[in-house]
């Protein structure tokens, strides 16, 4: 009689976990799709298809910095009471969509002030959720949270260098319909993050999670101040490399290319991290991203050197990335698992809104005098990020 074979599970236990890490790797490729696009394509877009000139633009997105910083919170607090952050990530992409769509509808610099302010309070909340949902089923789940992110950076990767060439040399009006695409992809994909598998985990304290208490804890604080000067530190670099290498004969192709490269390097990090640098306990991550971002920046201070600003890019691995996985993985160990997601929200509102905020306008004020001595200044921000997660690391 022939055997019959025994019933395995292990094909019942890796469908759920890959599809819960495909679900969370399509909401990231999607929505670092429309970010990559918006980042590079849409200040553009205001300019040459809406008539605002420099100025104007850079009021228009001041409202998004504005209105994330202030929501952002408020989104993630909604996420740890409920223990659902798929429900609210289906929400957020959708109504982004509404939003966004009202830019064209905005002919004036005010109202796209009001459609921007919206935007932001909705699209941006979304990544510092997501983080959070992707390090609590990659615990769950047992996948590194590192390779699950570096689909978020690829996207974006693929987003600058294949949309670009699509706007040359004068089809600027097609980054908005690109962004709708993208935002309704992304509206489809927040379908497919996984499913909460157990409630909400119940407060220590028995107390209603509200986000002012988190500023209660001296070590959260510190975590804010470390991560917000050193990933601040990189507004400069954002807003004003590209004019610096401009001005002293580095083409814009070049300067794409060093975007591009930077970005790759964020890539590698996050593709081999569960082997290297997630072993390290997330104040030497915190401190690697702060140096590494110091040395950066006193490079690009100091020279001009094509090759040798290709080399010091790669640095962006380290601070960009490093200090990016050393907070997430910070807030896992020093905050309670009730609080993560308000405790991300947090986060993302001092780096993106108050440290780039408060480098980027420094850092503007001393360029338009002293020139390159600004990234000098973003250095000494960088050095005092790794201070504070020196400090950090002996509050046990």
């Amino acid at each position: 009689m022939p055997r019959v074979p025994e019933p395995t599970a292990a094909p019942t236990l890796r469908e759920p976990l890959l599809r819960a890490w495909l679900g969370l790797a399509g909401f990231y490729a999607c929505s670092f799709t429309a970010l990559g696009v918006y980042m590079q394509f849409f200040p553009t877009w205001l300019k040459e298809r809406q008539g605002f000139d420099a100025q104007d633009v850079a009021v228009v997105l001041s409202a998004q910095t504005i209105s994330r910083t202030l929501a952002g919170p408020l989104w993630s607090q909604r996420v740890d009471r409920s223990g659902d952050a798929r429900r609210v990530l289906m929400l957020l992409a959708a109504a982004a969509c509404g939003a966004f769509a009202l830019f064209a509808a905005a002919p004036s610099v005010w109202s796209a002030w009001l459609v921007a302010f919206g935007f932001g309070c909705l699209y941006p909340p979304m990544h510092p959720i997501l983080d959070a949902a992707a390090v609590r089923v990659g615990r769950e789940r047992g996948f590194s949270f590192g390779r699950l992110r570096l689909v978020g950076s690829m996207a974006f990767l693929l987003a600058i260098v294949v949309v670009g060439p699509c706007l040359e040399p004068d089809a600027t009006r097609r980054v908005f319909p690109i962004l709708m695409v993208s935002l309704l992809a992304t509206a489809v994909a927040a379908w497919f993050v996984p499913r909460p598998t157990a409630p909400p985990p119940a407060p220590v304290d028995g107390r209603p999670v509200v986000w002012w208490r988190l500023f209660g804890s001296g070590q959260f604080v510190l975590l804010l101040v470390s991560s917000a000067l050193i990933q601040g530190s990189h507004a400069t670099y954002y807003n004003l490399s590209t004019v610096h290498w401009n001005e002293h004969g580095i083409g814009k192709t070049c300067a794409s290319l060093l975007w591009a490269e930077g970005v790759l390097a964020e890539v590698v990090l996050f593709f081999v991290a569960r082997s290297t640098v997630e072993r390290l306990r997330p104040t030497t991550l915190l401190m690697l991203g702060g140096v590494a971002a110091a040395l950066r920046w006193t490079l690009i201070a100091t020279t001009t050197s094509v090759p040798l600003l290709f080399a010091g890019n790669w640095l962006h691995g380290l601070s960009f990335a490093a200090t990016y996985l050393g907070a997430i993985r910070a807030i896992e160990r020093r905050v309670p698992r009730a609080q993560h997601a308000t405790a991300q929200g947090l986060l993302g509102a001092a780096t993106s809104g108050g440290g780039m905020v408060l480098c980027g306008l420094s850092g503007g004020f001393v360029y338009k005098r002293f020139g390159a001595d600004a990234f000098f200044l973003m250095a000494a921000f960088a050095l005092v990020g790794a201070v504070a997660a020196l400090w950090l690391r002996r509050r046990r």
